[in-house]
């Protein structure tokens, strides 16, 4: 294997079902005319599922991880393998953000340990925001040595204005984000790695720039293309399509002002990382609803009270040659579009893995953090789950009924007694 081709995918599925039928036949759009499929697919998924079922976890979340996963396996039948070519090797998810790695069994069977982080950002630190992350280790050949990768999905504040809270998100993320070995089952919403031969596990308690392995993030980063939110008839010269970049409603203008771009060059955020140029039309926020315009089919169709952004991004660490870097056909099922990245990483060891300083240190409360966090999401989660869906509302109604009856069951006694 002079190089593994590696394929990440980034979608928020805006606390949806994701559709196997209209996602697959796009996923692969990414790779070049006529590449076979990638040996690794990282699926980096942000408001998987609802609220409730998110925090609560484990089986609420299977449903929606075995829609990916569906997805994953039709795109590549339909790419023309009609073997099953992928192993649903791991997913994690801290809260409503997760993480889904697919490997061709030949490259699995490499693999010699795992290691997993999660670091919430959002209220009291849960993961209504935040990142969830998995380092592999692969053996090249029969020395001790391994190729180390890691794949991040990351989900950070939202609005236009908030971008030093981003920044400070991204902080928070690089302190908290500690990766520690798989030795422990996770929840059954999750899937387990299928490790062929463990070897010793490395060091663990290690942060996200920890040397000499290639580094992924992937995620709704929410960097917007204004500091400000919209003015009522700004939605005019919103991008739409054209084949000029002299047009003023070419997507090109509005990138120049995009907050990532700036924060990346101030050095105050994904410090170190790049980023493949930019070719595609804004990812968020797409309206879909009904136009009255007789063009509507040719327009794109844009919400008027946020700024067409980018809020979708794939980034690496260090700097890579990649093939192809775009955005996936929209779905009807979320106001983002997928983005996706092919790369092809040397597995040369003399090429040279980043050298990138840590931009702040670890947290060391990092695990207490965490633990506190989970509490509150489980309180949360549990809150939500009799509040905000049918079958928690039918528990919480009988509840109510048995706790009516038992009052009024204590009255008639309590009268009788008199």
């Amino acid at each position: 294997m002079p190089s593994l081709e590696a394929y990440l995918v980034t979608f928020n599925c805006a606390r949806e079902l994701v559709n196997p039928d209209t996602l697959a036949p796009h996923l692969f759009d990414a790779l070049p005319p006529g590449a076979v499929l990638p040996d690794v697919v990282a699926i980096a998924l942000q408001e998987v599922a609802p609220i409730a079922y998110s925090f609560l976890g484990g089986s609420y979340l299977k449903p929606y991880f075995n829609q990916v996963a569906a997805t994953v396996q039709l795109a590549a039948k339909l790419h023309g393998d009609d073997a099953q070519p992928y192993d649903h090797f791991t997913t994690r998810s801290l809260g409503m953000t997760a993480l889904m790695l697919f490997w061709k069994p030949a490259v699995a069977s490499k693999i010699q340990w795992v290691q997993s982080a999660g670091a919430g950002v959002g209220l009291w630190d849960m993961g209504n925001k935040g990142a969830v992350g998995v380092r592999v280790g692969l053996a090249l050949d029969s020395s001790d040595q391994t190729f180390d990768i890691t794949f991040v999905s990351g989900h950070l504040a939202p609005m236009e204005g908030e971008v030093p809270r981003r920044n400070q998100d991204w902080e928070n993320i690089v302190r908290n984000l500690v990766f520690i070995n798989d030795e422990t089952p996770k929840s059954s919403g999750e899937e387990q790695p299928l490790l062929s031969s463990p070897s010793a596990l490395p060091r663990d308690n290690t942060g996200l720039y920890h040397p000499g392995n290639h580094i992924f993030v992937a995620g709704d980063l929410n960097y917007r293309t204004h500091d400000t939110p919209p003015e009522p008839s700004s939605h005019i010269d919103y991008p739409q399509p054209t084949p000029s970049s002299n047009s003023p409603t070419h997507f090109s203008h509005f990138l120049k002002t995009d907050q990532l771009a700036r924060e990346l060059d101030a050095n105050r955020t994904l410090h170190g990382f790049s980023e493949a140029p930019i070719t595609f039309p804004p990812t968020y926020k797409h309206s879909h609803k009904p136009s009255s315009s007789s063009d509507a089919d040719e327009q794109w169709q844009w919400a008027k009270h946020r700024y067409p952004s980018w809020c979708d991004r794939i980034l690496f660490l260090p700097p890579l040659q990649p093939h192809i870097y775009t955005s996936l056909a929209l779905q009807k099922t979320s106001d983002h579009q997928p983005v996706a990245l092919s790369v092809s990483i040397s597995l040369d060891p003399l090429d040279r893995v980043h050298d990138a300083e840590p931009p702040f240190p670890l947290n060391k409360d990092w695990r207490a953090r965490a633990d506190a966090a989970r509490r509150k999401e489980i309180a949360v989660g549990a809150m939500s789950y009799l509040a905000l869906t049918r079958s928690g509302n039918a528990v919480l109604v009988g509840v109510v009924a048995v706790v009516v009856a038992g009052v009024v069951m204590a009255t008639w006694m309590s009268a009788g007694d008199g």
